[in-house]
């Protein structure tokens, strides 16, 4: 009888644009704090839900980034699964694309407290309840309302104020966001003269 190991892998979906320090410490703290064998992050090819709110960096150029963020940052990875699929992303087509890169895996789907909120409206939800847990990821305190309907775990993490939107802001505006993400992110950011006017 052959010997099957499974793993359990988190996937931390967004948008990174750009990734920063608190993705990372999301990652490490819900990597550490499950068990899990590995955290993937994976870049938006196309991020639906913000579609006309804002003008997106490219998701070559966002996978990019994210890859020289993580470096080798031990039990974290990336994954340009969205982009090799093309089109809008969507987490339970992207499980369903992963399954079969990682056949044996077990999946925990990495959230905010806030956008637990909203994970029924996501597509194809009722396929998605059965496809993974829902990992909850919220700062000590916080008020904290357990999705329903879905099978779930709760990962304090320390309180970081940084945020994509925060960073391209202060890019922006000439400000400096070093030790903010990780410096080969800010050397690309510089490079290829993003979130300017």
């Amino acid at each position: 009888m052959d010997n099957i190991t499974t793993e359990t892998i988190g996937v931390l979906g967004g948008t990174f644009d750009p990734p920063h320090l608190g993705h990372l410490i999301v990652g490490d703290q819900v990597l550490h704090a499950l068990g899990l064998d590995m955290v993937l992050l994976v870049p938006a090819n196309n991020p639906w839900q913000k579609a006309g709110t804002r003008s997106i960096t490219s998701a070559e150029r966002r996978l990019e980034m994210t890859e020289v963020a993580v470096g080798d940052a031990y039990g974290l990875s990336v994954s340009g699964i969205e982009l090799e699929m093309g089109g809008p992303s969507y987490t339970s087509v992207t499980l369903d694309a992963l399954s079969e890169k990682y056949p044996k895996a077990s999946w925990r789907v990495i959230v905010g407290a806030d956008a637990a909120l909203g994970l029924d409206s996501w597509h194809n939800v009722d396929k998605l309840r059965t496809q993974a847990e829902i990992v909850v990821v919220n700062r000590p305190g916080a008020d904290f309302q357990p999705p329903t309907g879905w099978q779930w775990d709760l990962v304090e993490i320390p309180s970081v104020n940084i945020s994509g939107t925060g960073l391209r802001r202060r890019v922006e505006q000439g400000h400096s966001i070093r030790f903010l993400t990780p410096e080969p992110v800010v050397e690309r950011i510089l490079k290829w003269n993003l979130y300017r006017d």
